[in-house]
Parts: structure tokens; sequence; C-alpha cells
């Protein structure tokens, strides 16, 4: 069962989720559906179903004939934020789930940073195969590349994905919204606060028909991101969490204190490391926007669009290793699903870390 879940999830990754928002303007033929692929030199040829064959040249195949407007600087903003989201909350878990002492953070930054340069590799391909055939979405490059009678697969793996991201979303809303009003002395479940958050602001933004008027908040997210790795790290080197038995570790529940133990970098040869590496499976999951990406790139060059994708993945590889190492180093084998939820509600610095994740979560 777990395989087959992990299979499910890593189909996602490249899920289509919307079309671009405007076709690139080169003339390049499509990709038969039946064809086979020769390289030639000086760009790539193709054989049709009839047998005979073409070449687009190397002008094409480098790309830059696209209309889009936006910068390289915008598009990796863009492309950080799509990357970064608080799924990432739960990797420090992730390096529990096979190891307690600090040394575990090792293996575990290096499988990040593995499965992101990986991920990172595929987002680049997506662009090139955009350039090669002129399509404006993943959809119409499976169509292209593939054949339109299997089109239904990742339609299909976009539906099932998108399910089980909401539920996963609506889950940290629930406990971050729970651990908010006992911030303020008020005990509610985490089941009411779902309700009530739904009902009275995830429905309300559901029925905007122009979410226009949502775009300012897209820089208050990424800034609540950083807010949040900040803070835990302040927490980390101050050492308000540094004993089980002291400090605001008081104030936990016996499981989320702090608990170091010896299980370290060796530990990663364990099968409870696919954990971690299957958590990874959808960590970087951005795929189904890179033709968007692509076709808005000015000047969209597969130069510089690998620049902007490099740079943008390094930053994200980069955030990703430092929550999950300071969350995991923090509270070791303790680590929750939810790091947010092993800090205590009396921790104001943390406070306004579930408020900013919850804004992050809900406006971006």
């Amino acid at each position: 069962m777990k395989l087959l879940s992990s299979i499910l999830l890593l189909l996602s990754v490249t899920t289509p989720i919307a079309d671009a928002h405007r076709a690139s303007s080169s003339s390049v033929a499509s990709i038969p559906r039946r064809g086979d692929v020769r390289k030639r030199r000086g760009g790539v040829a193709f054989l049709k179903s009839n047998g005979a064959s073409w070449t687009n040249d190397a002008k094409e195949v480098r790309g830059g004939e696209g209309g889009g407007t936006a910068t390289m600087s915008s598009e990796m903003f863009n492309m950080v934020k799509a990357l970064v989201g608080v799924g990432v909350l739960g990797l420090p878990a992730g390096i529990a789930a096979f190891g307690d002492a600090p040394s575990a953070s090792i293996p575990a930054a290096i499988l990040i940073a593995t499965i992101g340069a990986i991920a990172g590799y595929n987002f680049s391909l997506l662009g090139r195969l955009c350039a090669m055939t002129g399509a404006t979405s993943y959809r119409s490059a499976w169509e292209k590349s593939v054949g339109e009678s299997t089109a239904w697969i990742p339609g299909s793996s976009c539906v099932i994905k998108t399910f089980f991201a909401i539920l996963a979303y609506s889950m940290v809303l629930g406990d971050t919204f729970s651990a908010l009003f006992k911030t303020i002395g008020m005990s509610v479940s985490r089941e009411v606060a779902m309700i009530g958050l739904t009902l009275t602001v995830i429905l309300p933004l559901c029925l905007l028909k122009n979410l226009s008027s949502l775009a300012p908040f897209s820089l208050a997210g990424i800034a609540a991101m950083l807010y949040m790795a900040v803070a835990m790290a302040i927490r980390f080197f101050d050492g308000s969490y540094a004993s089980a038995d002291s400090g605001l570790a008081m104030d936990l529940a016996e499981s989320l204190r702090p608990t170091i133990g010896t299980k370290g970098a060796s530990a990663v040869f364990s099968s409870n490391a696919f954990i971690l590496i299957c958590m990874l499976g959808t960590a970087f999951m951005a795929h189904f926007n890179a033709p968007a990406f692509y076709l808005e790139l000015e000047n969209n060059t597969l130069a510089r669009w690998n620049t902007v994708v490099a740079t943008s993945f390094t930053i994200s590889i980069l955030f990703f290793i430092g929550i999950a190492v300071m969350g995991f180093a923090t509270f070791g084998g303790a680590s929750n699903g939810f790091i947010l939820n092993n800090y205590s509600t009396k921790d104001t610095l943390m406070g306004i870390s579930r408020a900013a994740v919850a804004f992050a979560l809900i406006f971006t």
C-alpha cells in the first residue's frame, strides 16, 4: 500500500493544473504521436508516421521565440514561491523517522539536495519540450509527444493529487488555528477550527470570480515563510527547547518534548529512510506550471531558462535544508509531522510564526 501511494505521489509531480497564460509564438512543428526521434547535426529530427522526416533548426531548439515579458528576477521569485510551501514543515519528521541524533541531519541534507537537483532537471526538461514542440501546457506537450489517447493520465493524476493536497492543507490549518486559539486562552478542537475556517474564510475566497485581488499577498506569503525560518533558527540557538525538563519545553506534552538519542547518520540505511524519500518526492512539486513559467519568460532561450530554473531550485533546496535541519536539531526524534506543533503555545515568537504560516497558506 505504501508503494502504491508513493507511485501515485511521484506521478503527480508532473501533473498539469492549468494551461499556460499565453502560447509560444514560436512556429515549431509538433512531435508526431507515433513517431520516432532521431538526432541530426544542427537540430533534432523526427520521423513522421508516413516515414518522411523533418528537422527543426538549432535556433528553434534553443527557444527564444516566445512573447513573454517576465524578467529573470521575477521568474525566480515566483518559482521559489511556487516551490516553497508549508509542506516543508513536515521534513523534520521525515528525518526523525530514521534518526534521533544530530548527525542524522547530514544524510538528510544530502537526500534533499539530490532529489531537489533531479526535480530541477526535470523542470528544465519540460521547458525544453515546450520549445521543441510548441506546446503551451503540460497536457498539450503530452499530447504532442505521447498521444491524445492517453492524455487522461495526467488529468486523472491531477484530480487525485489535488484531493490529497487539499486534505493535507486542511489538516495544517486545523492544527495551526487550534494552537493559535490556545495562545489566547481558548480551547478549540482541530475539527471545529477546520469547519469554522472553511465556512468563514476559505469558501468566500473560492467563490471569488477574479483572484487578482490576492496578488499583493504573494510577497507577504514569502515574507511569512522567511520569518518562520528565522524564528526556528532563533529558538534553536537560544536553547529555549534545549532540555525536555526546562524552559518552554515544560509546557509541551511528553510526546512533543525534545528527544535526542544515538541514531545518527548511519541510520539512513534503515528502511525508515524511505519515509523521508517519499516526502521529498512531492516536496519540489511545481512541474505542472513549468510550461507557463517558460512561456512567460522574456527572451526565453534555453540558456536563460536553465539559469532561472537552476537558481530557483538552489534557493529552494537551501531553504528546505534549513527548515528540516533546524526543526530536527531542536526536537530530534520527537519532531512532529507539523513541526510548529512542537513549539509551546506560550511561545510568542512561534505564535507569530503560526499566524504567518496560516496567512501564507490561505491567501497565497
